[in-house]
């Protein structure tokens, strides 16, 4: 503890520069009034927007303020998740207090009492924006708060025009390093050669990070003398490579596939014991940065890295792609509601270059694009423009001034139905509308697209309250060619797979195509595909059909391991036996039995983990068998019924086998995910205590 308390202060001793913003919250800090505050750090990927908000949280702490950290990558953007985290940091900077966990310290502060609340990648929180603004702002105390909000992006102009927010912020957007500045830098790490001081300089081009790489390589390969290279420092992998010894490589590879690791987390994917020395001597790369679920890799280093695995060697990036995944999977299995979103985005894009090889509509395979937002009211004409274009190839004429309509109703009344992406000049470049469906949102489109609802809809389903809504609608997605690096289609795939993730909570996606390229990428994701009991969604080229994503069932995290089979790793759980399985995975294995049982030919790869099974067609009627004497297998007769129901009976039509069970769809889904478990018990313990002898 005292050695990393010590290299803490040294990085602290070694910060340079950003004289004026530290200069303007001192000010603040010194200031006997101390108005609430909002302090705007922009900038670059790597011009240290974190290290300057360490630096002003130093500041801050040495003033006598309640420092509450947040990082805008760590929760999902809904104000339960952001209140839930909040009240996280405030526990931990009050353990010693009556009240450890209140936020009465925001509504409470004062000249005496100030708190600073710092929200690194901010811009990962803009679908709050409205609820920022309107909801938690005005609930803060109107003096002694300082919130300080780091994004590449500067802040939209919502907030820079708000009429009290506006008059009270600052606004620091950080440039490269004075040449100066990088003298001071470089010497702060020891006596260099002023040939080698002008080297470094030069290579670097005052970017902060692309600095700190030069001098921890000048510093490594002792290159002091004036008859050695320098490498160029054009950040770039084989330099991040080097930097990172022998022992480090495995869990910098670990970090390039993930997002954020623990050290339990680099132990189990490396496959050796991380120790907590190696787990530090990572954490003090330059590259790499301490988060609140452990170390995660610059998001320029990462990008570089995850391109040269790519080229080097895509088999083992697949295989270590597989593990993240399937260590994920556990994650998401025991996360709550609130978590698990962010957990399925990270597993879909660990998945994303094996959803679909056709990529005519959308391309999920391409590098993450800017956070989504919400558009305002001057995005409109943009977006009317974009859905103009939309029109043309996807419904007949007659429907457009539905769309335009629907578009200019649903952005006033449920704007959170509508995220969109901006170019470098700030206009939107891609849209994505999908409505939670609920009584409200139901009578709109209703209102608008009454067949399409109808088709997917019964009027019991979406005549619900909203906190029983389990259904998306996507209703379209749209992009233009206007952002740089990226084509339309894959906008339009990173859009989508961003919305995919929202399935995560156990929902289900169903949506009317006429598309046949969207079609063929849907079914090839997972979608089930049937025919419209009318016609009237037809348009006059194509015929149209529902494509549903049903994952209600909580078999998310099944879905998007389907699509790493056929990988070494998955084999190898496939390859044993039932009963040796984990309880998680012989609940995920029975599932996939089950969804499959109406097709031998699908449960022949399941027949080897059976003992005394040797086809799929053994395999079917021992399941069902089981089901139907449940009493005497130790299943109960209760789940016994709902699994004969739900995947024989019934299959792929949960509505009527919840009927058939006398449920409600609500109390259907919740007992069938116990009768899951309760059957993997059942079975395992079965096949351990004796040989199976399947009818034939």
């Amino acid at each position: 503890m005292e050695r990393e308390t010590y290299r803490i202060a040294q990085e602290a001793d070694r910060f340079v520069g950003r004289v004026e913003e530290r200069s303007q919250l001192s000010k603040w800090l010194q200031d006997e009034t101390a108005r609430s505050r909002i302090f705007s750090i922009t900038g670059m990927g790597g011009i240290g927007k974190s290290s300057l908000m360490s630096q002003l949280s130093r500041l801050g702490k040495n003033a006598g303020c309640v420092c509450l950290w947040l990082d805008g990558r760590s929760f999902t953007p809904t104000p339960a998740s952001f209140l839930e985290s909040l009240s996280a940091a405030a526990s931990l900077e009050q353990l010693e207090q009556a009240e450890p966990g209140s936020l009465r310290i925001l509504t409470k502060a004062g000249p005496l009492k100030r708190v600073m609340l710092f929200i690194d990648n901010f811009e990962e929180l803009s679908l709050l924006e409205g609820w920022l603004l309107d909801a938690f702002l005005p609930k803060l105390s109107s003096a002694g708060v300082a919130v300080l909000l780091a994004s590449r992006p500067r802040l939209p102009i919502t907030w820079i025009t708000h009429p009290v927010w506006g008059l009270r912020m600052t606004e620091f957007r950080l440039a490269h390093f004075t040449n100066q500045e990088m003298v001071d830098y470089i010497q702060s790490f020891g006596t260099f050669p002023d040939e080698t001081v002008g080297r470094l300089a030069r290579l670097s081009d005052g970017h902060p990070l692309a600095l700190a790489l030069s001098v921890e390589t000048a510093i490594k390969d002792k290159a002091c003398g004036p008859d050695k290279q320098i490498i160029s420092q054009s950040i770039s992998a084989r330099v991040l490579r080097e930097l990172a010894s022998e022992k480090l490589q495995p869990m910098v590879d670990v970090l390039t596939v993930l997002p954020e690791a623990n050290q339990e987390m680099l132990s189990r994917l490396t496959g050796r014991t991380v120790t907590t020395q190696q787990f530090r001597e990572l954490a003090g790369l330059s590259f790499v940065r301490s988060g609140t679920g452990g170390l995660a890799l610059h998001d320029v280093a990462r990008m570089h890295l995850l391109k040269d695995f790519r080229q080097r060697e895509p088999k083992r990036l697949l295989e270590l792609q597989c593990s993240s995944a399937q260590l994920l999977y556990g994650k998401f299995q025991h996360a709550d509601r609130k978590q698990r979103r962010g957990i399925a985005s990270q597993m879909l894009m660990l998945s994303k270059e094996l959803l679909s090889p056709h990529r005519g509509y959308a391309d999920f395979s391409g590098d993450s694009i800017p956070p989504l937002e919400q558009p305002n009211a001057a995005d409109l004409p943009n977006l009317h423009q974009m859905l103009e274009e939309w029109c043309v190839y996807s419904v007949d004429p007659h429907m457009n001034r539905s769309y335009h309509d629907f578009l200019d109703e649903l952005a006033d009344r449920f704007p959170e139905s509508i995220a969109i992406v901006r170019d470098s000049q700030g206009r939107p470049a891609g849209m994505f509308i999908i409505v939670l469906v609920y009584y409200e949102t139901g009578l709109l489109l209703q209102r608008y697209f009454p067949n399409e609802l109808s088709e997917c809809f019964t009027e019991e389903e979406w005549k619900c309250e909203p906190d029983k809504a389990d259904t998306y609608f996507p209703v379209l997605t749209a992009a233009t060619n206007s952002m740089s690096g990226y084509s339309k289609e894959e906008i339009i795939g990173l859009l989508m797979l961003d919305h995919l993730s929202l399935l995560g909570d156990g929902s289900r996606a169903i949506l009317v195509a006429t598309n046949d390229v969207l079609k063929q990428q849907l079914r090839g994701i997972g979608f089930r595909i049937r025919p419209t009991a009318t016609r009237n969604c037809d348009v006059s080229w194509a015929e149209a059909h529902i494509l549903e994503l049903d994952l209600r069932e909580g078999n998310f995290g099944d879905w998007v391991l389907s699509f790493f089979k056929g990988s070494g790793e998955m084999e190898s759980v496939m390859m044993d036996v039932f009963h040796a399985l984990s309880p998680g995975d012989q609940e995920r294995q029975l599932r996939k039995i089950l969804l499959s049982l109406h097709d031998p030919v699908e449960l022949e790869k399941y027949a080897g983990a059976f003992p005394g099974v040797g086809s799929g067609i053994d395999l079917q009627r021992f399941m069902l068998r089981l089901m139907k004497i449940s009493g005497e297998a130790g299943l109960t007769e209760e789940y016994g019924s709902l699994l004969y129901a739900a995947y024989w009976q019934h299959a792929g039509n949960s509505d009527a086998a919840a009927l058939e069970c006398s449920m409600s769809r609500a109390t259907f889904y919740r007992y069938l995910k116990k009768a899951i478990a309760n059957f993997a018990r059942v079975l395992a313990a079965q096949l351990q205590n004796s040989a199976m002898e399947p009818e034939h």
